[in-house]
């Protein structure tokens, strides 16, 4: 990164000149020194599953309010996928998968939570994960979406979180959901929830790409499958939310959703 032509005038009313000046800007890798030793896995198989070819997500959160942000990151790799599909005996992951949430110990290190906290969805599929106090108490929630369904992790302000999804109505079963963003759409105070969903697709129906031959199956891309409905989710400021996708128009169209942004 580069500033330059930086006009500069003296008091005593000179000409203008320009000075170059040029400022570089490095990071440094300090994922080992800071503590984090969480590793995506995508499952990668022979079998080229479509859902092995996506990433993850990761949000900062201060989750205990000590003004320090803490990291939540998000695994990709769930057993119940690979039973369905019957690829146990082709995927066996090395090690338990699982999200994962890192505390901030405010001296440049972070200390594995997830376990106290709750937080590892063990069994999920995920994807990414949003942010946002949805029951104004002051503490951040965690929403994490993912392929079969999504999680609502309720903050509870003692370090630890409750899964609330089927008691909130925002499991969105049945669906790949992407990406997701909490926003106050009406303006009544409270967080909504808004969940992009991507496309039709099961183990099941997973589709051959590429050529028939030993090594050289490739993976399929999107425009093979049929897409799904973004979701949005209506805050009724009793811990639950009303499915408000049709009736806003949000959710008419099959949008092969992968992100989100709210303005």
């Amino acid at each position: 990164m580069s500033v330059a032509a930086i006009q500069l005038r003296s008091s005593a009313g000179q000409a203008p000149k320009t000075q170059d000046a040029r400022i570089t800007v490095r990071y440094t890798d300090v994922r080992q020194a800071a503590g984090i030793t969480f590793r995506q896995d995508s499952t990668q198989t022979e079998e080229k599953y479509y859902l092995e070819t996506m990433g993850t997500g990761v949000g900062w959160i201060d989750y205990d309010q000590d003004g320090l942000m803490d990291l939540y990151f998000v695994q990709s790799a769930a057993t119940d996928i690979y039973i369905q599909s019957a690829a146990t005996d082709i995927y066996k992951p090395p090690h338990p998968l699982r999200s994962a949430l890192y505390h901030n110990n405010g001296d440049g290190t972070f200390s594995d939570v997830t376990e106290k906290a709750g937080v590892g969805g063990e069994g999920h599929y995920g994807q990414g994960v949003a942010v946002g106090d949805y029951d104004n108490d002051g503490y951040p929630d965690l929403y994490v979406t993912g392929y079969g369904r999504a999680i609502l992790y309720h903050n509870n302000g003692d370090g630890t979180f409750t899964d609330v999804t089927f008691k909130a109505g925002v499991a969105d079963e049945g669906q790949w959901s992407t990406s997701a963003g909490w926003f106050d759409y009406d303006k009544d105070g409270w967080l909504d929830l808004v969940v992009t969903n991507y496309i039709e697709w099961t183990p099941k129906t997973n589709l051959w790409c590429g050529e028939r031959r030993p090594g050289y199956r490739s993976y399929c891309n999107p425009g093979n499958y049929k897409g799904q409905k973004t979701k949005l989710y209506h805050n009724n400021h009793d811990g639950t939310f009303t499915d408000v996708s049709d009736v806003s128009g949000v959710g008419k169209p099959e949008s092969k959703g992968m992100g989100v942004v709210l303005a």
